[in-house]
């Protein structure tokens, strides 16, 4: 293999890891905001304290780590059992990403396997943060579910949240 088709091959790895580690960083994100704002719901939200209060509760839990997040909702038994590991194991996951995935990845660049194992890796990493998504999805849809709202409600909210976001009127 000639100088050129070795730096041709290196920069389609290195186009392949950052495209995954950027799509597993943005499914990580969307799960944290999610569960600061499902522990707002389960654990500080009250009946009646109105939306301004709740934002600021829900922009309060988001500006914590993940890990505090984790924490709280795994000590207050906040989480399905079956969840639980599942957290902590991909918050591991998620420091080894943002903390040292690239020291740790440097032969990715190099080598067709290690890139292939490093993005292997990464889309596990997205995929769990996606389906621990659903599970906090169902988690929320159940407890409000439990306090009175229909999931007719639900679905109304959703909705209307939706169109309000693909409009671009969402604060």
């Amino acid at each position: 293999m000639n100088e050129l088709s070795q730096q041709l091959a290196k920069a389609e790895r290195l186009h392949t890891v950052t495209q995954k580690v950027g799509f597993a960083l943005w499914q990580l994100q969307e799960l944290e905001g999610a569960a600061a704002q499902y522990y707002v719901l389960i654990a500080q939200a009250t009946r009646g304290m109105g939306s301004k209060a709740g934002n600021a509760l829900v922009e309060d839990a988001q500006s914590k780590t993940f890990g505090s997040t984790v924490t709280k909702l795994v000590k207050a038994k906040h989480l399905p059992a079956s969840a639980e590991a599942r957290f902590q194991a991909l918050l591991k996951a998620r420091n080894w990403l943002v903390h040292s995935s690239r020291s740790t990845s440097r032969d990715a660049i190099h080598s067709d396997t290690a890139c292939s194992r490093l993005a292997n890796r990464l889309d596990a990493i997205a995929e769990e943060a996606r389906l621990l998504l659903k599970v906090v999805g169902t988690e929320a849809e159940e407890h409000v579910k439990r306090l009175g709202v229909s999931a007719a409600t639900i679905d109304e909210l959703t909705a209307k949240t939706l169109q309000a976001w693909h409009s671009g009127d969402a604060a």
